[in-house]
């Protein structure tokens, strides 16, 4: 025998196993796609539901601070899902203090966009 015929004899033989093995890899993949698609489609219905708790909070928090008679309101910012706390002049209503600043709320914001940018999903 010689040595092309002994080669080719081995490529044959090797051929029809990869033939095989391609579907199983491109089923692991589809599957890995559909696994990655639930945890995305889970985790948005997790945020859903953290936000509607916080909110819930956040309407049991200044119901307690009317009924103590402060100038403590606490709200909550649906874009970047933070709480936050407004120090208000008794008198006027006018804002004394907000905690976290507007601007950090607006960097924070800002931020989430940035990263959702550059993983292409919603931050």
């Amino acid at each position: 025998m010689d040595i092309f015929s002994v080669t080719s004899k081995q490529v044959e033989a090797s051929q029809p196993s990869m033939k095989a093995e391609a579907p199983a890899q491109t089923r692991q993949i589809e599957n890995s796609h559909q696994i990655a698609k639930s945890a995305r489609e889970a985790n948005a219905q997790d945020k859903e539901d953290i936000a509607q708790k916080l909110t819930k909070t956040v309407e049991n928090l200044n119901k307690n601070m009317e009924a103590l008679d402060t100038n403590v309101k606490f709200g909550f910012n649906d874009e970047i899902s933070m709480m936050f706390v407004n120090v208000m002049e008794k008198s006027t209503g006018k804002i004394i203090r907000k905690i976290p600043t507007e601007e950090a709320m607006l960097l924070s914001e800002k931020m989430q966009e940035i990263v959702g940018t550059i993983f292409d999903k919603k931050g």
